[in-house]
């Protein structure tokens, strides 16, 4: 090891100035204090640093600039503008000089401090404590917390910091709200206590690799076979005609378990045409009715596109069905919707989170940090949730409010006083168990504010083509074609892996139907070979993968490779 080289003193060079230090890792509840602190007592040197007094938390959300309009606030302080000119003193002694905190670190510093200060549930605050106390980690000394001193008992004994509540259903129940049923899963339809069921399209393809609902979807199918008009194989009406019938066996076979409305929907693929929305929508109602199921239970949902709004409106008003407009984007589009007359709209919380995650608010890449791990994009589809709800309470608009697509069952407790909720079957079963932390519903102050500041009534319908998206502010509009684009973009894609499985077996009875024996035999031959080529394999050891697919559940190949009485004994079965 190499000795350390000497330094000058002072007093060998008159002209020594002691060079200022790496700035030393400072606590985040206040600046560090060095040496020249205690030693240049008498001399006052400006060091930026944070501001002194209480923290308050910066809302992040969407604002309203004007009563009219809606501006996108930014998230976190702005950083505070470096010093014009810093005259820092020549030190008087040899001790290290202060630490100059630049522009840029105080910004870091004033996000870090906010970030380590931020609200925090009762149990991350005590596992924070204990593991404070015992350890206090690097470039951090002794702070006074809030759970250091915990109030005792007479026992002695601690308090518990969270006690178990009620289940956050009761609490729904208790506050009017009705709980949707959004599961396939019967044994839980027969038995919780839901106000109504809904099915979308990612529920539409779950139902089809299940052997309770499959079934439904081979009824469907069969039914669209044999009501072919002339007998003809149009394989693309009959793969209509059938996903409706799946689409309506289904709902009857939820309604028979569950009281209360139904909420249907419409193929998203055709989003911007109204005429065919409105033929569709008044079609499913009539097979739900001619299944004995009143037309008052059944709720069709169509997105919230400009040209949903429109059929959304001449159904209520000209064929009295009700109707659910989805992927509601905030209070402009939600008053748009209500403008409609729609007897229901739903604000897909995941979407909308999903939203604001990909609008940017800074460029600043500490505030983008910041607001990624403080969760900037949940706060504020949450209080586009809040404004909503305190916006049709307020004027007392009779569409009712749904949400769904919860990412967490506890973040139904905290979006306001909605109307009802959809839980799929977990989110069921966790809102049924008692919780220890459960979120006061309450609606923020500038939430209520801009929902008041908001113009009512609306006239975003009064243009003859129903272009509603262009009357609304410009961060509104953005956010609305956002989360109308993606939210599509994912239910045309569930909707389609779908229609893809019910055509599939459509196109086997097509071709069934048109074979006659000798073909039946020949492909039932090409069926055999395949299976005695496998079981060699199988005999052997080497992997198997079959090049055709195998008719193992076809009566004839079954006569031809098994036998009655023991129906399962087939010598391979992958």
């Amino acid at each position: 090891m190499s000795e350390r080289p000497s330094t000058a003193s002072p007093s060998d060079d008159p002209e020594y100035a002691p060079p200022t230090p790496v700035m030393p890792v400072p606590t985040f509840r206040g600046r560090r204090r060095s040496n020249a602190h205690d030693e240049n007592g008498s001399s006052s040197i400006p060091v930026t640093s944070l501001a002194a007094g209480p923290l308050t938390t910066t809302k992040t959300a969407l604002v309203r600039g004007e009563p009219e309009h809606g501006t996108l606030l930014r998230g976190g302080k702005p950083l505070r503008p470096a010093a014009e000119k810093s005259s820092i003193p020549f030190p008087t002694s040899s001790g290290p000089a202060p630490p100059v905190l630049t522009a840029t670190h105080a910004g870091f510093a004033d996000i870090a401090y906010r970030l380590l200060n931020a609200p925090r549930s009762p149990s991350k605050a005590a596992a924070s404590s204990s593991s404070s106390s015992s350890s206090p980690g690097i470039g951090r000394g002794p702070r006074p917390s809030a759970t250091k001193t915990k109030p005792r008992g007479q026992d002695g004994q601690k308090r518990a910091i969270a006690q178990a509540s009620r289940p956050l259903w009761r609490a729904l129940e208790a506050k009017g709200k009705l709980v949707i049923a959004a599961t396939l899963e019967y044994e839980l339809l027969g038995t919780l206590p839901y106000g109504g069921t809904m099915v979308t399209p990612g529920m539409l393809r779950e139902g089809l690799l299940k052997a309770d609902t499959a079934y439904h979807a081979w009824v469907g199918a069969k039914r669209a076979i044999e009501e072919r008009p002339g007998g003809v194989w149009d394989i693309a009406a009959i793969l209509k005609k059938a996903m409706q019938f799946y689409l309506v066996e289904l709902g009857v076979s939820m309604l028979e378990r569950v009281d209360g409305p139904h909420y249907t929907f419409i193929n998203p693929k055709f989003h911007d045409d109204m005429s065919w929305m409105v033929r569709q929508a008044v079609r499913l109602v009539r097979l739900f009715v001619e299944k004995g199921i009143s037309r008052d239970r059944i709720v069709v949902t169509i997105p919230s596109t400009e040209a949903g709004v429109q059929a959304a409106r001449t159904l209520e008003r000209k064929h009295h069905i009700q109707t659910n407009l989805s992927l509601v984007s905030g209070l402009a589009h939600a008053a748009a919707c209500a403008e409609a007359e729609a007897s229901c709209i739903t604000l897909c919380y995941k979407e909308l989170s999903d939203t604001y995650g990909r609008k940017p608010t800074s460029n600043n890449p500490f505030i983008r940090a910041w607001e990624a791990m403080y969760g900037f994009s949940r706060k504020a589809a949450d209080e586009a949730v809040q404004e909503t709800v305190a916006y049709f309470n307020l004027h007392k608009l009779p569409t009712a409010v749904l949400v769904s697509s919860l990412l967490n069952v506890d973040d139904a407790e905290r979006l306001g006083d909605f109307d009802a909720v959809a839980l799929t079957g977990a989110q069921s079963l966790r809102a049924r168990a008692p919780s220890s932390s459960v979120a006061p519903s309450t609606t923020g102050s500038s939430a209520k504010q801009r929902a008041k500041e908001a113009p009512h009534p609306t006239t975003y319908l009064e243009s003859s083509d129903g272009s509603f998206l262009s009357a609304m502010p410009s961060d509104q509009r953005t956010v609305a074609k956002v989360t109308l684009a993606e939210g599509l973009k994912d239910a045309m894609e569930q909707m389609h892996q779908a229609t893809m499985h019910m055509l599939e077996f459509i196109q086997g009875e097509a071709q069934l139907a048109h074979l006659d024996d000798v073909g039946l035999q020949k492909i039932y031959e090409e069926d055999e070979k395949e299976v005695a080529r496998l079981s060699s394999l199988v005999d052997t050891g080497d992997s198997e993968e079959p090049l055709v697919p195998i008719r193992w559940d076809d009566v004839g190949f079954r006569m031809r490779m098994s036998t009655w009485d023991k129906p399962d004994q087939l010598p391979y079965r992958a």
